[in-house]
């Protein structure tokens, strides 16, 4: 497991050998890791930004509501977040996807 991104609220690591080929990567997020695919990320990006908006369901009347379901074929994952804990997750995500582009960017600009 190589490391790509960590901050206070937990780490993105590549995995070699994934047990799905699709999913090769792990986030860690206190003593639970989650496979997920760089598709994955991507969408629990955009639901912890919706988050973000006030919900109008019977349990949140209107205010924001902090809790993120995220489901895929293979996992559903279900956090409690709070003021503090949300924009980690999302600087999380976004380390991440900066990380992985700038490595890609480089690659195809390379000077041999």
């Amino acid at each position: 497991m190589e490391p790509i991104y960590q901050n206070a609220y937990g780490t993105v690591f590549k995995v070699e050998g994934a047990p799905n080929p699709e999913c090769t990567f792990q986030m860690v997020i206190d003593s639970i890791g989650i496979f997920m695919s760089e598709a994955d990320l991507h969408r629990l990006l955009n639901i912890v930004r919706d988050s973000d908006r006030p919900c109008y369901c019977n349990a949140c009347g209107g205010k924001k509501c902090r809790k993120i379901w995220a489901k895929g074929p293979l996992h559903e994952l279900k956090l409690k977040l709070d003021d503090q804990t949300l924009p980690q997750l999302e600087d999380l995500i976004l380390g991440t996807r900066f990380i992985l582009n700038m490595d890609d960017t480089l690659n195809q600009y390379r000077i041999e």
